[in-house]
């Protein structure tokens, strides 16, 4: 059986750190009945790694994060691959509809999708295998403590991370003849790949769901106002959740986030519109943003397409090709890092993928 890992996985291969209790093995949490003669299910790739389940569950791994989807771990196996492994909780669906979507999504090729790896299904057990990226998700770098994911993040990298989340979500939208649906844009579902681009995982796992997120949960911030279901989420939704994404970006705030000042919890969407309303634009900005120079017309343009795509009704919001065309139009071609006294991007490099 094989495995393939890209070079932004491969790159990620550094020892796991000792410790109890970050450090787990998958097979301790696993039914004790879940055992069948089912195999995991690997795709097609450029580098021969074998592994089994049993090796997968015993693997040394950590918990990265848990979701109304599942538990996320970092698995490290004896050969020092390191690959993410997601435990699926409440699938809704049977064995043959569960290989079909994993079928769709193994075949799926572009540098801003994660890849899918593998999979494995079985009465009591769902798991899917993708890449590690070592830079963590979005979220953890934009919401992350100090030192742990959270990191100073420039301009031209959010920008970067936006172009390569839209050209994803885009494609994705091209597949099964124009009828696949994400379903589940947030940041914790985007990473950086190598060249540091946005790059989508976790593609229409929310269709094979039984529950979707409760009332409060943050990841319901994502969610546009007709989805009431996440199992039914269409492309006009995906780009309501795209447009929270970009208004994240420009504010390091998270989607239900609360204010310690007034303290109440605000919508971000919502917020973003009363103080563009009062015309204090540059109060929305993330305070980081604000030591470059010369960036405030690219901001704005950004800030005015993720209003445009978490437009309050779907017929008022963009096609996926089009927020594209659009974020890729926000770099203006006589702009360039020498007119920021401080950005450490290089901005002629920014549409080289």
């Amino acid at each position: 059986m094989n495995l393939c890992c890209s070079d932004h996985a491969a790159s990620a291969k550094e020892p796991m750190k000792k410790s109890k209790k970050k450090e787990l093995s998958m097979k301790e949490e696993s039914s004790p009945s879940r055992r069948d003669e089912n195999k995991i299910v690997f795709f097609e790739g450029d580098c021969n790694l074998a592994f089994d389940l049993e090796d997968l569950l015993s693997a040394s791994s950590k918990i990265l994060g848990k979701g109304s989807i599942g538990t996320t771990y970092k698995a490290a196996l004896e050969d020092v691959t390191t690959v993410v492994v997601k435990r699926l909780k409440d699938v809704n669906v049977g064995k043959r509809e569960f290989e079909q979507h994993m079928e769709i999504v193994g075949k799926i090729k572009h540098e801003n999708v994660d890849a899918l790896r593998a999979y494995y299904y079985s009465k009591d057990e769902k798991l899917v295998v993708y890449d590690y990226y070592h830079q963590g998700s979005v979220y953890s770098i934009l919401h992350g403590k100090r030192g742990e994911g959270r990191t100073s993040i420039d301009w031209y990298s959010r920008l970067r991370i936006a172009i390569g989340t839209a050209r994803g979500i885009a494609h994705i939208h091209t597949q099964q003849g124009g009828k696949l649906v994400h379903g589940n844009i947030k940041a914790s579902n985007i990473f950086i790949n190598s060249q540091g681009y946005g790059c989508v995982s976790d593609i229409g796992l929310t269709t094979l769901m039984s529950s979707i997120p409760s009332p409060g949960n943050r990841e319901t911030g994502y969610y546009a106002p007709e989805v009431t279901n996440a199992r039914k989420a269409t492309h006009s939704s995906d780009v309501y959740s795209f447009g929270v994404l970009l208004l994240e970006l420009l504010t390091r705030k998270t989607p239900i986030y609360y204010s310690s000042e007034r303290g109440q919890a605000f919508h971000l969407v919502r917020w973003v519109k009363s103080v563009v309303r009062e015309e204090w634009t540059s109060e929305v900005f993330d305070v980081e943003l604000l030591r470059y120079s010369n960036i405030e017309e690219e901001m704005v343009m950004m800030l005015q397409i993720g209003m445009a795509c978490a437009a309050r009704r779907p017929d008022q919001r963009p096609k996926m090709a089009e927020v594209v065309r659009l974020i890729e139009g926000i770099h203006l071609e006589n702009r360039s890092p020498s007119t920021e006294s401080r950005s450490e991007a290089s901005a002629t490099t920014i549409y080289s993928t």
